[in-house]
């Protein structure tokens, strides 16, 4: 009895292996033919081109892991943008990922396109009338975020003291006055002098 089983058993086990060799062909779109001279192979010969296939694919496939992640363009563009923030004294809120152009409100020493260009100049003699930090104070959300604060403050574990780092945002920019503000601004009046008063 036992002999009939394991007879049964065998004869299941080669049909399934059958079935799997069949479902692998029809995936793989074997050659029938190419197949049946492989398995026609002394089993020597067959491993050693099992070997070589497996070889050839090892050299071209390349890990996940050593790939470049699909958000790390991303990530660097933000990198990017934020660094650029920073450098050209532009408000957070007025990057382009956080708030619309519709809702924007003009933020005092931001210098992005629409504080420059978009908002009227009477709007901005308004708020340049209040204090800078009075009128930031009052147009931008408190959070705890660094991008509120006008310089980076940066903790020394060496020293354990607390030092200023690069400047995040200054809402004096505007109230500066630049070198081409002078060349622009009002003409220099030079007097004329009586040389008849030094003879």
């Amino acid at each position: 009895m036992d002999d009939i089983k394991t007879k049964q058993s065998i004869t299941d086990d080669i049909k399934t292996k059958q079935s799997i060799m069949n479902d692998i062909k029809t995936k793989l779109s074997i050659n029938q033919e190419l197949y049946d001279n492989i398995l026609v192979l002394p089993p020597q010969v067959r491993n050693k081109i099992y070997i070589i296939c497996m070889q050839n694919y090892w050299k071209k496939y390349i890990p996940l892991t050593s790939k470049i992640p699909s958000w790390y363009s991303n990530a660097i563009y933000q990198k990017d943008l934020l660094f650029s923030a920073q450098r050209y004294n532009i408000h957070f809120l007025h990057l382009p990922s956080n708030t619309l152009v519709e809702n924007k409100k003009y933020i005092m020493g931001c210098q992005c396109k629409f504080c420059l260009h978009d908002v009227s100049d009477k709007y901005k003699e308004e708020a340049h009338k209040e204090e800078p930090m009075s009128h930031f104070d009052t147009n931008i959300p408190y959070t705890d975020s660094k991008w509120n604060n006008s310089i980076e403050l940066i903790y020394d574990t060496n020293l354990g003291t607390i030092k200023d780092g690069y400047t995040i945002f200054n809402c004096y920019y505007d109230t500066y006055i630049t070198l081409s503000d002078k060349i622009h601004g009002p003409l220099i009046e030079f007097e004329t002098i009586d040389y008849s008063l030094f003879t």
